[in-house]
C-alpha cells in the first residue's frame, strides 16, 4: 500500500480528512476485508501526521464498523458480515426470500428515499466530502465495471451516513441482491451520465440539509432506474416494477 497517496489538502480537520481517505481505500477495495493496517506509530510516520490525528481517524472508522481494533491483534478491515451480530440474520432473511428484481426494486424505492432524507439531516462535513468525492469519481469513470462499484459505494455511504447501523445493514443486503443489475447490460455512457447527474442532485440536497429534496431526488432516481431496466428487458413499467419501481445501476 502506498500510504503517501492518502493525505490530501482539504478544508476538513486533519482527523476527518484522514478518516475520509482511509474509508475511501476501503470503499475502493484497496483495503480488503481481513487486511491489517500498520500500527498507529508507523501510519503516522507514513502520513507525516501526529499519532493523535491517526488515532482519531481510526476511532471514526471503528465507530462506523469499518475496522476492528484490538490489543495484540492490531487494526483489521472488517467484512460486511462482520460488522454487526445481526448482519448475518438480515442477510439470510433477504437471501431466503429469493426475490425477483422487481421485488428488490420495490423495496429499494421504499427504503432509499427516506434514508436520503435522514442523511440530509445527519450528515457531517466529512460525510458530505466523501459523497462528493464518490460523485466526482463516477463522473470521471469510463469503465462500466468500475462505475458500478462506485455507484454501489455511493448509495451505501448515504445509508451509513444516517448513523443508524441497521439502515446501513439493510441497504447493504439490498445492494448485494441487485448487484447483477449494475452490470454492463444496463450500462452505457449516456446512462452513466444521467445517473451521475442524479447522484449530484441527491448530493446537493444532502449537502444543503434539505431532507425533502433529498428524498424526492432519491425517489426520482430509483424510478428512472426502474424504467430503464424495463426498457432493457423489454418489459412494461408495471411488469418491471409492480407500480413504479424496478432496478439497475444506481
Amino acid at each position: 500500500m502506498d500510504w503517501s497517496t492518502v493525505r490530501q489538502a482539504s478544508p476538513l480537520s486533519l482527523p476527518d480528512r484522514l478518516s475520509v481517505d482511509l474509508e475511501r481505500l476501503i470503499l475502493d477495495g484497496k483495503l480488503a476485508p481481513g487486511d491489517k493496517l500498520p500500527p498507529e506509530r508507523s501510519l503516522a510516520e507514513y502520513l507525516g501526521v501526529s499519532r493523535v490525528s491517526v488515532r482519531e481517524a481510526l476511532r471514526e472508522l471503528e465507530n462506523r464498523s469499518l475496522i476492528d481494533r484490538r490489543p495484540g491483534r492490531g487494526t483489521v478491515v472488517l467484512a460486511p458480515g462482520d460488522r454487526s451480530p445481526i448482519a448475518e440474520q438480515i442477510g439470510s432473511a433477504v437471501s431466503a426470500a429469493a426475490a425477483e428484481i422487481r421485488d428488490i426494486m420495490e423495496l429499494r424505492a421504499i427504503v432509499e428515499p427516506p434514508i436520503a432524507r435522514l442523511t440530509a439531516g445527519r450528515a457531517r462535513p466529512r460525510d458530505v466530502a466523501q459523497l462528493g468525492e464518490l460523485v466526482e469519481a463516477m463522473e470521471r469513470e469510463t469503465s462500466s465495471e468500475r462505475y458500478a462499484e462506485l455507484d454501489r459505494a455511493f448509495h451505501q455511504a448515504i445509508a451509513q451516513y444516517t448513523h443508524n447501523p441497521l439502515l446501513g445493514l439493510i441497504n447493504e443486503q439490498i445492494a448485494q441482491q441487485i448487484a447483477p443489475s449494475r452490470g454492463s447490460r444496463y450500462q452505457s455512457a449516456a446512462r452513466r451520465s444521467v445517473s451521475s447527474a442524479a447522484h449530484r442532485r441527491i448530493l446537493a440536497a444532502i449537502a444543503a440539509g434539505d431532507g425533502e429534496r433529498a428524498e424526492a431526488e432519491a425517489r426520482a432516481h430509483v424510478v428512472d432506474i426502474a424504467e430503464q431496466i424495463a426498457i432493457a428487458g423489454g418489459l412494461t413499467s408495471e411488469e418491471a416494477t409492480h407500480n413504479e419501481t424496478d432496478e439497475e445501476s444506481a
